[in-house]
């Protein structure tokens, strides 16, 4: 059964459909899930080891000592691009879920592929974009975060390329920012109490480890790999499906002001 509405909700009833969609997708995300926590976790890992051999004093002149291992930045970087093939795969698989279409976890991580580049370009475009706006008043940074954030959906559902992905971002949110704001919001709210109540837990756990291991930088980068994999496992699908569950709420009122201005039209005609 589809869980995508089919006519405009409010901020409460749009985080409804994301739990809905949570709930009925994890079951078969969790594949794609389990790969990106592994591909987002795994540099952690190299860096806590790389870490623990790495003088203290090494690291107070130099904080990103860390780099100057070849294999320590390919791997960062491999890992960067495997995570955002495989996040592509969990929006694409997710939505398919929301709009009852059968799709395996292959076929999500093929229709992602093709779009790997293109999503490359938008997020350095993006992140251009909210830089020169903090840069400029921080306000028109944060207002370009909100309305060009969902250039994701529009380039892996409607294959729009980088900056026409972006552009209809803008044009979506427009006229509906301080709704997408306000779920936007709400989310980030969720997950940070989520990730605050993990880091406590760890914090606890930290003290003792450290003694054991004798190591508490490289410990700190492992707790923080492992803390990193749980959030892609399981707070990621949620995150992408309030994101989902937003680009459907905002399709269904961009299509019904579009035809409303055509009714307009239509009548002073």
């Amino acid at each position: 059964m589809a869980i995508q509405p089919t006519q405009p909700q409010g901020v409460g009833g749009v985080l409804d459909t994301a739990f809905q969609l949570y709930k009925a997708s994890f079951g078969a995300v969790w594949p794609i899930s389990l790969l990106l926590a592994v591909v987002n976790g795994v540099p952690a890992v190299i860096m806590a080891f790389t870490l623990a051999d790495l003088d203290p004093s090494t690291l107070a002149t130099n904080p990103f000592a860390m780099y100057n291992d070849p294999m320590t930045v390919i791997i960062t970087l491999v890992a960067g691009v495997l995570a955002l093939w495989i996040g592509s795969a969990l929006f694409i698989k997710q939505r398919a879920v929301g709009i009852a279409e059968q799709m395996s976890t292959g076929e999500a991580l093929g229709a992602a592929l093709p779009r790997l580049l293109p999503m490359f370009i938008a997020g350095i475009l993006f992140a251009i974009a909210i830089a020169i706006g903090i840069i400029l008043l921080v306000i028109p940074g944060l207002i370009l975060m909100v309305s060009l954030f969902l250039y994701m959906t529009l380039l892996l559902f409607e294959n729009k390329g980088p900056i026409d992905s972006l552009i209809g971002s803008h044009k979506l949110v427009w006229g509906n920012w301080w709704r997408s704001c306000a779920v936007m919001t709400l989310m980030a709210i969720l997950l940070f109490v989520i990730l605050l109540a993990v880091g406590l837990v760890i914090g606890v756990i930290m003290p003792f480890a450290g003694l054991a291991l004798g190591d508490a930088i490289a410990l700190s980068m492992l707790m923080q790999g492992v803390s990193n994999a749980l959030f892609y496992m399981f707070l990621g699908p949620f995150a992408t499906a309030v994101l989902i569950s937003l680009y459907w709420d905002l399709k269904l009122r961009k299509q019904g002001g579009d035809l409303a201005a055509r009714v307009n039209a239509l009548s002073a005609a």
